[in-house]
């Protein structure tokens, strides 16, 4: 993996390492550009579909610039990572052995280590996946449903949001500017921060339970203090690659994101895609996946009512595939220590 503050500077770097590669080695394919999109000539952190991306990630004990003690769910006016729930309805910081290799992790135990431990000490597990994102076909789908989820509405679309837009936000439990649906329901504020639980949203009446940002961190909504979910945290990253394409076009193109997670063992990840993504028992949700990523040919998703205001439930029917995956792999990566051991010939990996 490359990176470059500019398309130049990145180009010459990747010269110069093509250059050191010795004899007999040769690329196997071209390189995957990836990068934040530009959208009306502005560079943004938004994802093909639209949302701001990048918006919440563990905050880890004994990290350097990570936030002070656990914030009070009323929210914050700047966003901020959170840790895991705790019993006083604050968020407390992840052990550092739920991501690093060597320290004590949610249960106080050491994640298996190879040997020699010098190699493993401070290392970690990346997940790669390259996510194909369908992005017309996610557009058509929300134009298709706009008018019968209007209909649902007793009071009509809020002031500036459209059905499409509403929607949306129903299927990935944020708005597009990254505000959470759990402190704005019904049209999007000024607050993409993070301290917010769903155990006062047991019905899904303000998030849906199967929206995509509650399947992927169910935080307080499994109940047991937010215990049952604390073990399957990821620090994640997600790069776009692909030319921007705004709603109602179509180019033939093929745009997505690259997906890197990282974790002190990959049954973490695992856990989340096939437990919570692309099955959703634990959130009531039956056989029914992700609206957003899971892996359906045909799947539903169902948008609860909200006595408070009088909005009628909606289910979301035929709903297509809107990610796909095109490639991926599970990888070690070593401290520097590690590196240096390796680079000084004193150990052989196969």
């Amino acid at each position: 993996m490359m990176y470059g503050t500019t398309p130049t500077t990145l180009k010459a770097r990747c010269l110069t390492l093509r250059k050191l590669l010795p004899p007999g080695v040769k690329e196997l394919t071209s390189g995957q550009a990836a990068g934040r999109l530009l959208i009306n000539g502005k560079t943004t952190t938004r994802e093909h579909f639209g949302f701001l991306d990048g918006l919440s990630n563990p905050d880890v004990e004994g990290v350097p610039g990570d936030d002070g003690p656990g914030k009070p769910r009323g929210g914050a006016a700047k966003p901020q990572d959170v840790g895991n729930p705790d019993a006083e309805g604050r968020f407390r910081k992840i052990p550092v052995g739920e991501f690093i290799l060597g320290y004590p992790g949610e249960g106080g135990e050491v994640a298996p280590m190879a040997l020699p431990h010098l190699l493993t000490q401070d290392a970690t597990y990346l997940v790669f996946r390259k996510l194909e994102q369908e992005v017309p076909r996610f557009h058509r789908y929300l134009e298709e449903q706009a008018k019968s989820f209007t209909r649902a509405l007793p009071g009509g679309l809020p002031a500036g949001v459209s059905a499409q837009e509403f929607l949306a936000a129903k299927m990935m439990g944020r708005w597009p500017n990254g505000s959470s649906l759990i402190k704005y329901p019904d049209k999007p504020g000024n607050d993409t921060g993070n301290a917010f639980g769903y155990a006062d949203d047991p019905a899904g009446a303000r998030c849906p339970l199967g929206a995509h940002v509650r399947r992927a961190n169910p935080r307080d909504s499994l109940g047991f203090g937010g215990k049952t979910m604390s073990r399957h945290r990821l620090i994640r990253r997600g790069i776009p690659y692909g030319e921007y394409l705004e709603p109602g076009k179509q180019d033939g193109k093929r745009r997505g994101i690259i997906f890197l997670a990282f974790n002190s063992g990959f049954d973490q990840f695992e856990f989340v895609q096939q437990a919570w993504i692309n099955f959703g028992d634990d959130f009531e949700q039956g056989n029914d996946t992700d609206p957003i990523a899971g892996s359906r040919e045909a799947g539903r998703l169902m948008i609860p009512g909200d006595e408070a205001t009088g909005r009628r439930p909606f289910i979301c029917f035929d709903m297509p595939r809107f990610v796909q995956t095109r490639g991926g792999d599970y990888f070690f990566v070593p401290s520097l220590t590690g590196l240096r051991l390796l680079a000084s010939g004193r150990v052989e990996v196969s």
